[in-house]
This record gives C-alpha cells, structure tokens and sequence, in this order.
C-alpha cells in the first residue's frame, strides 16, 4: 500500500492526497472527501480499444469519507466485480485511520530556468520516480498562474482605473518574458528544502544547485522591477493559505507565509487540517477565531 501526497503543479494547486493498493486508489483534494478508482485493463473492458491509447487506465468507482462511509458509483458491466470488491477493502480500511497530510515525496521537480540567470525561476512539475519524468517533459515549457475565475487577486484602484487585466495574467506575462524567447525546464532531484541535484530524463546526475537557488513558494521573487515586484508579492500573498500546505518550508518561509494569509483567514482555516506545521501557534489561532466569527456572522444575516 502507498500512502504519499504530490504537489498539484502549472498552475499550483495544493497536495494531492492518495492512498494506492496495486489496482485501487483513493484521491482527495482536501484529505476529508475521497474518490476511489479502479485500474482497468482496457483491452479487456473495451476489445476495441486503440492501440495507440494507454492499455490501464483509472475508472471513478465511488466516494468515501468519515461521515458517510463509502457510496459506489455504478459500475460497468464489463468490469470484474469480485476483483473491485476484494480491492475496496483493503484501502477502505486504510482511509478509516489515516492522518492527513500525507507525506510529501515528490522530489523529482521540473523547474522553468531564468533565461539570464539560468536558475529555477517557476516549478512547473513534480514526480514521485524517475520513470514520470520522461512523460512529462515540455516542448515548449511555461509557467501557469491559477485563473482569475479560480482565484481572485483584487486590481488596486489605480489599476481598475487603467484598465489592466487581472493580475494573475500579468505574473503569467512576466514569468513567460522572464524565461526568454527560447525558455528551458530542467529536472532537479531535492528532499524539501535541501539542496537540489540536476538529473537528466533518465536520473543520471548533471551538477548541484544550493538551496536558496529554488524559491519555497515555488515562484521566484527577486524582481529587478519595482512594479513586477509588486505583482509578484501580491499574486503569492492571495496564494499564501495554500502554499502553506507545502511540507518542504523553512520556519522563515513558513512564518513568512502565516504573516502574509492574514488577508484570507477564511481559507486558511479551511486548508488548516493540511499544513504540516505551524510556525507561531497563537496567531494562527487569533486567524482562525476570526474566521468562525466571520462564518457565524455571514449565517446570522442569512
């Protein structure tokens, strides 16, 4: 049984959680609603199946959580039944008990380069093995911010007054002209905040960057310009009660990110059952006190 959470990366999206047997896995997004997927061997559900097609692929059999229990979905006619049922079990079982987050052990990161200085500017991508990395590789490599539409950064007064499209697009634009016209990715091989050793697609070692070469919130912040700076630090600030699930943080960077989340203290007290840590205990109580507050407010004028 592995039991492990990975980054959601391009744009960043927080841990995925899994619990995986070798043909059953469960999926959760905030460690307290899981979805369960059976691997099936398609050739054998599907005789037609093109050949050029993954021959195992994973099909949504039910859902579970502490509260309700598990609810199947239906399933199709064609599937083995009896080898569902004997999977089910085994993971059920596990989900009753586990502690959320999971470990964090995708340490094989794909970083979009500074086309100056040829340091990791943006993750693009993470995996558990060597063997993901090939499949994922890039063509023509970029970066990703989250949507305006998924996450909204507030235009300042001046900015609404200009016109200027939503902030998330235009970390999007620097990025991308940051990177350079011809934009290179490399993989790197790290365990949390440690250094980082630069593999090639097959694992074999290149050389070694320190630490501080790879920005902990995933995105590099030393901008030349003022503006751009500030573009940066306010897309990370909205971002902050997510990157925080992150299990790789220094105190500082940690710390960093608690101060920063003071604006959002209703998602952080969502997202607070995934954070590994807590850098100062009685601020992010105060943040979550007034978050319960703010809940009950929004209930009483409904």
């Amino acid at each position: 049984m592995e039991i492990y959470a990975k980054r959601l990366n391009n744009p960043f999206r927080g841990l995925l959680q899994v619990v995986a047997s070798e043909q059953l896995r469960a999926l959760s997004f905030d460690g307290r609603q899981w979805e369960l997927q059976f691997q099936c061997d398609m050739r054998k559900l599907k005789p037609n199946y093109p050949g050029f097609t993954p021959r195992y692929q994973y099909a949504r059999i039910g859902r579970w959580d502490a509260d309700n229990g598990f609810k199947p979905y239906p399933l199709d006619p064609a599937m083995d039944r009896a080898a569902v049922v004997s999977a089910i079990g085994e993971v059920l079982e596990v989900l009753a008990s586990v502690q959320v987050p999971l470990p964090q052990d995708d340490a094989y990161e794909l970083w979009l380069l500074d086309e100056q200085k040829h340091l990791p500017l943006a993750l693009l991508a993470s995996c558990r093995q060597p063997t993901e990395m090939e499949g994922m590789q890039m063509r023509h490599p970029a970066w990703k911010s989250i949507s305006a539409a998924q996450l909204e950064v507030e235009n300042t007064p001046e900015e609404i007054r200009r016109g200027m499209p939503p902030l998330n697009y235009r970390i999007e634009a620097l990025v991308k002209k940051r990177a350079g016209q011809n934009p290179v990715a490399k993989w790197f091989r790290r365990s949390g905040h440690a250094d980082g050793l630069e593999v090639t697609a097959n694992n074999q070692a290149v050389s070694a960057l320190p630490a501080v070469a790879f920005p902990e919130c995933l995105l590099r912040e030393d901008w030349n310009d003022a503006a751009a700076q500030d573009v940066c630090a306010r897309y990370l600030q909205r971002l902050a009660p997510q990157l925080l699930v992150l299990q790789g943080l220094s105190h500082a960077g940690r710390d960093r990110l608690e101060q920063m989340a003071y604006r959002h203290v209703t998602e952080l007290d969502q997202y607070f059952h995934l954070y590994p840590a807590v850098a100062d205990p009685q601020r992010m109580t105060a943040f979550r006190v007034e978050a319960r507050l703010r809940a009950a407010c929004t209930i009483g004028k409904a």
